[in-house]
Formats: structure tokens, sequence, C-alpha cells
């Protein structure tokens, strides 16, 4: 307001507190990436984390949700009862605030399609940054357990053929074999545990 009184105008992601950044990518049309501050500021609020997994759960791109089942089941995890014992107390004061104020934000960041007049929502491309903070990304077969089988099978292996002696080793015996092995797995886990903190 002081910008105007003064004779300058200001820009109104300024105003709004969005940096030029921001707004340089929504005018660029570049509006699969949301800044770390958007996602951070939508995380931080419960009824929008709890929107964001209830639209994962049962919504698409194609099928939206009804307001009325979005603001009854985050009523139902607020005060921890199942969603038919919801009263119209509890789900009123939910589907108020997110009429107002969730989903008019999260739509304007463009997590979100809402359609106000018929009370649905659906999820866009860019509600899927949201996954791997909340979860709710698809899980991955973990390598590690492969990697061990494979290297227990090929210590095995090599303990089995030198115990036939169709292989001769530097130094044999099973001294040297439990050495050996000692010392690989002593890497691997040191390997691993390298590779998870990273």
């Amino acid at each position: 307001m002081f910008n105007v009184l003064m004779g300058k105008r200001s820009s109104w992601g300024a105003e709004r507190g969005i940096s030029k950044t921001d707004q340089t990518e929504r005018e660029s049309g570049n509006d699969t990436q949301l800044s770390r501050d958007a996602v951070f500021k939508t995380l931080s609020n419960r009824r929008r984390r709890l929107t964001l997994q209830y639209l994962s759960e049962h919504g698409t791109t194609d099928a939206p949700v009804r307001l009325r089942d979005l603001a009854e089941w985050i009523a139902a995890a607020e005060n921890d009862v199942p969603v038919e014992a919801v009263t119209y107390k509890q789900r009123k004061r939910v589907y108020t605030s997110l009429y107002q104020s969730h989903l008019p934000a999260l739509h304007r960041d463009g997590i979100v399609q809402y359609d106000r007049a018929r009370g649905t929502i659906s999820m866009t491309p860019v509600a899927s940054t949201f996954d791997t903070y909340l979860g709710f990304a698809p899980q991955t077969t973990p390598v590690w357990p492969l990697y061990w089988l494979g290297l227990g099978v090929g210590l095995l292996l090599i303990a089995g053929l030198s115990w036939f002696d169709l292989v001769s080793l530097p130094i044999s015996g099973p001294f040297f074999m439990l050495l050996v092995s000692v010392v690989v797995f002593v890497s691997a886990v040191l390997f691993a545990h390298s590779k998870d903190r990273r």
C-alpha cells in the first residue's frame, strides 16, 4: 500500500510474498515444479497433508472426489473416530476451513483442481511432488538382500570348490576361508552403511 501511495507499483507476487523466481516460473508455464517454500508451506498444515493423503488414496486426475467426503474423512482422522461416527459439527468445521482456506490455496499453487461450484477436487501432476515427503511413493525393492544373497552364495561356492580341491588357493584351510569371509562381509557392511548415509 505504501508503494501505491508513493506512486510506485508493486507486483501481485511481491504483495503476496512470492519470490520473483517463483513468479517467473509460474508465468513461464513451469507448473510441474513447486518451490521449496511452497512445498514446506503446504506440508506445515495438517489438514493440507490429510487432503493430499486422501486424494492420493481415493482420487485421480480423472476422477475428482467430493468435498463432503474429504471433509468427513479428515474430521474422522482428526477426532480419531470411524467415518460413520463423525458428527455434523465435526464435519462442518472441517468443511468450512477446506472450502474457505485450504482448497483455494492448494488450487492457487497448482496442486489440486478445485471446482468450488461443484464441490469437487482432483489431483494435478504437481501433487506427486509430495509423495516422497508423505510416504506415498511406491515402495522399491531393496537391493541389499539380493547383494547379501549373492555374496553368501559366492563365498559358499569358493569354499565348496576349495574343499574338494577344484580350486587351489594361495593359503588353504578353514582358517583362511574364515578370514576371507569375515573381511568380505565387514567390507560389504561398511560399503552398505556408507551408501545408506548418502
